[in-house]
């Protein structure tokens, strides 16, 4: 793995754990793009991946990932991962899939794919600024 993959993964077990969301936003360019089923933030706002990190933390009381397969090729990494978490009092576990750009230096694109429904059934969506349109399956 990559420093900056590795740096990642330590970043979230950080927040995870702790809530510290400066050691996993600093490794974001300011004008990265983070999204997921029910979140997007860009570059046109200021602190966006502050601001998605944040939400992200604050939709669990506790939540625990472990990353199950990491492929990297070019700048791009896919992490493949499973989080166990409790949401208002409720248990829940999903999986999906993560895909890291970067510039080599900092993550420009974060973008994780998963399916929202267990998620949607136990989180207060306006926690990780979500709609119901957004969570909608296509």
């Amino acid at each position: 793995m990559t420093q900056l993959t590795d740096n990642f993964i330590a970043a979230l077990h950080r927040l995870e754990k702790s809530s510290d969301v400066d050691a996993i936003a600093r490794l974001f360019r300011d004008d990265a793009v983070l999204s997921n089923p029910l979140s997007i933030h860009d570059s046109a706002e200021s602190g966006a991946a502050q601001t998605f990190w944040t939400a992200y933390r604050a939709a669990f009381s506790t939540i625990e990932s472990e990353f199950i397969n990491v492929v990297e090729n070019d700048g791009v990494a896919i992490l493949e991962w499973r989080s166990d978490a409790v949401v208002e009092g409720q248990s829940v576990a999903y999986s999906g899939v993560s895909v890291l750009e970067s510039d080599g230096e900092k993550i420009k694109s974060f973008r994780a794919y998963f399916d929202p429904r267990e998620l949607v059934a136990k989180v207060d969506t306006r926690a990780v600024d979500a709609t119901p349109s957004d969570v909608e399956p296509a």
